[in-house]
């Protein structure tokens, strides 16, 4: 889908929004310029920050108003207090209608979460309003607010979020039998916690667990309820109208009468916070069906809105157009999540270890093939995720970059080996210099170094190549004087399966992210720089332009240019990393992962399999000794 020909929306929608208001309260604490009570005996805590913010119904308005509704209101009920009038001002704000928003003076606080966090810990949450009743009246009054303004709307959303919140057995009952009176008037959606069998005519977005409940309750069997295709399909058939199961790090489903549609979810590489990703995947959803987009196209506008959210921390994350149009245009999925998982499932190709995911057959070797280096066919730098991983927590934690190291708890310090190991996860393959700006914004956002101590990308990175230069030291020195050859220094069958391909008319590129002037030199000191007539591609520097981008940008150019489009197919990118496995995937390619062990240098390694996977490898192979089956199973000879 081409974001730019969805948004702006050329047909924007009005959408009305009913359901549990509630308003965030977020509080950033700390213990510095804190006193103990002298009454109490107890620690108080300073408040440095505090913000405010829409929550539950409220947060699915705002995220329709910022992706481009041309009309949002809200209906639903806050208190006669000073809650509800924050609630007021920042729907004012955002330009959202708050002519459905009832007071109840009685038996009714605004719902507010408080939510405080001290340094980046979160502390249990204080919750106002868990004993609210809505009053029969103020049901009737605001269900009849809504019929007559629904000519007005292209879509109503129905949120049901909270335990003691609007949708008291009263309120159900009348708003149920007003989408049943005007189900052909608008497109009814409805997002509910407890209450998703209740209201028909809407078209549903539940999560699994939801999903799996409704099944449960209804006598399936906990393995048929847990299966989110089976779940699809069985609640489709029970509602009859299209149903949308999200499903975390899964994705999500669309069942509707042409099928189960799988969207894939987005690979983050920068750390998360979930929460409103829900709200925001159905405000994405909502806004762009009701301009005109199909439901499926929908739910991708929905996971890029969700993305948005969830690259907002410490809040509910209100995505605007823009921001989804900037995601879209870079973003990349994971794929395969399931398979990715469950090892048990892998499927070889007979009397192989090689694993078949999807088996595309060719003619004929391939036209071009692009190789990584490190880790595909050198192993040169084997353990270079070791001193990385060092370099990084040592930055995080405040050990470069500043005067003196700061004392942190041994829960901190898990968080910080999680958040590193996670970063490299996400980004291994892809060019240093990127990974320091990501280490960067990571060192910033856990505050162990003073601002003006925090280095640049740059810096970061001379630390880093400088450690890794000294543990690859003695295996440079033993390869210069021949104490180590190429073999020693390869995955097995690699440079063999190069003079292969080389000799069957295969043009070969090399791309990586190491810096270019390193990458030539190691590959022409291993002895097959020659091979690749394609060039040899490294970082230059520039994070904007990606080694591996720009080389399958340009091999696909020059194959349409000569009139070959549609031969993307002839083209194979091989690599041990997710980086490559996405690009390929992206443009069509067909995609080699390795799964190369590099201290052995053969045979399987199995940590690499799920980010391989989730990239969207084609098929997995150890080392290049498979390469005569390799080439066997995709039809190249």
């Amino acid at each position: 889908m081409d974001i730019h020909r969805v948004l702006p929306y050329k047909y924007p929608p009005s959408i009305a929004v009913i359901g549990d208001i509630c308003l965030d309260l977020y509080y950033f604490a700390g213990t510095e310029g804190a006193e103990v009570s002298v009454e109490t005996g107890l620690r108080s805590y300073s408040v440095f920050r505090s913000k405010q913010d829409l929550g539950a119904a409220g947060n699915v308005a705002a995220g329709c108003a910022g992706l481009g509704a041309r009309k949002t209101d809200l209906y639903g009920v806050i208190g006669n207090d000073c809650w509800g009038k924050i609630v007021l001002d920042l729907l004012a704000k955002r330009g959202i209608g708050a002519g459905g928003v009832l007071i109840q003076d009685e038996n009714w606080q605004t719902h507010v979460y408080h939510k405080i966090y001290l340094g980046r810990e979160e502390l249990p949450r204080y919750d106002m309003g868990n004993k609210n009743i809505p009053a029969d009246k103020t049901a009737g009054v605001l269900l009849d607010l809504l019929e007559s303004a629904l000519g007005g709307y292209d879509c109503v959303i129905v949120n049901e979020q909270v335990p003691s919140g609007l949708h008291s057995p009263c309120f159900q009952e009348k708003l149920a039998a007003l989408i049943e009176r005007n189900r052909s008037r608008v497109l009814w959606f409805s997002d509910c916690r407890k209450l998703n069998n209740r209201y028909n005519y809407t078209i549903r977005k539940l999560n699994g667990r939801e999903a799996a409940e409704i099944l449960a309750a209804r006598g399936a069997s906990p393995e048929d309820a847990a299966d989110p295709r089976f779940a699809a399909r069985q609640l489709y058939e029970q509602w009859n109208l299209p149903v949308i199961l999200t499903l975390g790090e899964d994705g999500a489903l669309v069942q509707d009468e042409a099928g189960c549609a799988e969207c894939n979810s987005l690979h983050l590489v920068k750390e998360i916070d979930t929460v409103g990703a829900g709200d925001a995947f159905l405000a994405g959803l909502v806004t762009a069906r009701g301009a005109g987009l199909s439901l499926r196209d929908a739910a991708l506008v929905g996971t890029f809105s969700a993305g948005v959210s969830m690259g907002k921390l410490f809040e509910a994350g209100h995505p605007e157009a823009e921001e989804v149009i900037a995601l879209a245009e870079e973003g990349d999925f994971n794929y395969n999540p399931r398979l990715a998982r469950g090892e048990a499932s892998c499927c070889f190709a007979p009397g192989t270890e090689i694993e078949v995911i999807c088996a595309g057959r060719q003619r004929g070797f391939p036209h071009a093939a692009i190789f990584d280096h490190d880790g595909t066919i050198s192993v040169l730098r084997q353990g270079w995720e070791e001193v990385m991983y060092s370099t990084m927590v040592d930055a995080v934690s405040g050990r470069i970059g500043r005067s003196g190291v700061p004392r942190i708890s041994a829960a901190e310090l898990a968080r910080i080996h999680g958040a590193v190991s996670s970063l490299i996860e996400k980004t291994t393959g892809i060019q240093t210099l990127a990974q320091m700006y990501q280490l960067r914004d990571l060192v910033t956002a856990f505050g162990y170094v003073r601002k003006e101590e925090i280095l640049s990308p740059g810096e970061y990175k001379n630390i880093y190549n400088t450690a890794l230069l000294a543990s690859m030291e003695r295996r440079l020195e033993d390869a210069g004087s021949g104490r180590l050859s190429a073999d020693d220094l390869t995955v097995k069958g690699s440079v063999v399966f190069l003079k292969k391909l080389a000799a069957a008319g295969t043009k070969l590129y090399l791309a990586s992210g190491t810096d270019e002037e390193d990458l030539r030199r190691e590959a022409m000191l291993l002895g097959y720089a020659d091979l690749f007539t394609g060039g040899i591609h490294g970082s230059l520097g520039d994070i904007k332009n990606d080694p591996k981008k720009m080389v399958i940008r340009d091999i696909i150019a020059g194959i349409r240019a000569a009139g070959g489009s549609g031969n993307e197919d002839r083209v194979v990118v091989f690599g041990d990393g997710p980086v490559e496995m996405r690009e390929a995937k992206k443009a069509g390619l067909f995609a080699v992962g390795v799964l190369s062990d590099e201290k052995r240098r053969y045979g399987r390694n199995p940590a690499k399999r799920e980010r391989l996977v989730l990239g969207g490898a084609d098929i997995l192979i150890p080392d290049f000794s498979w390469g005569s089956e390799l080439a066997r199973i995709c039809g190249w000879e």
